[in-house]
């Protein structure tokens, strides 16, 4: 199988992750495109030790890494919920995240990709998930009812000491 039918077999699952670690289809295509625009200019850039497909994602992840602008917190405002959480996860948990769950890489092809161990990829990872959980963890109020029973079954004549206004005798 020729190179460009190897890239091209893959390109497909590495659009969808671009798009899911940027956030924007075409914010994704942009870095896709200067992945592709590099491997032309120097086909060595493609390590195939492995795989295709791994070497292809390590190459898309040395050059999202390499533009300052994704270590930015201050990601603009992204159209929709996950994109927006994603978003807010930091840069090499978000990759470890995406490469694990939506890619199905294992532990150690993760580790290939982003150039670190395996014991590292699992920290990304952990500390991905607890930024999620962050992000998405919801405060409940917990509402007493007694007073609004009191106050529905109020027999005073007089103010009521609930809500201050004037209330008829119950016919109870």
């Amino acid at each position: 199988m020729s190179r460009s039918q190897l890239v091209a077999e893959h390109l497909p699952l590495l659009r969808r992750y671009a798009r899911a670690l940027t956030g924007s289809q075409s914010s994704g295509d942009a870095y896709v495109g200067a992945m592709l625009e590099a491997l032309l200019q120097d086909p060595s850039l493609l390590e195939e030790d492995h795989g295709a497909r791994a070497g292809l994602f390590r190459l898309f992840t040395r050059i999202w890494n390499s533009v300052a602008l994704n270590d930015d917190s201050e990601i603009a405002t992204l159209p929709m919920p996950p994109e927006r959480r994603l978003s807010n996860i930091a840069p090499l948990p978000r990759q470890a995240f995406l490469l694990l769950s939506l890619e199905g890489f294992p532990e150690e092809e993760v580790a290939y990709i982003l150039g670190t161990d395996v014991a590292e990829t699992r920290r990304l990872a952990d500390t991905a998930g607890r930024e999620m959980a962050a992000e998405i963890a919801t405060d409940v109020l917990i509402i007493e009812d007694e007073t609004f029973i009191a106050m529905a079954n109020c027999s005073r004549p007089s103010r009521c000491r609930w809500c201050s206004s004037p209330h008829p005798p119950s016919a109870s």
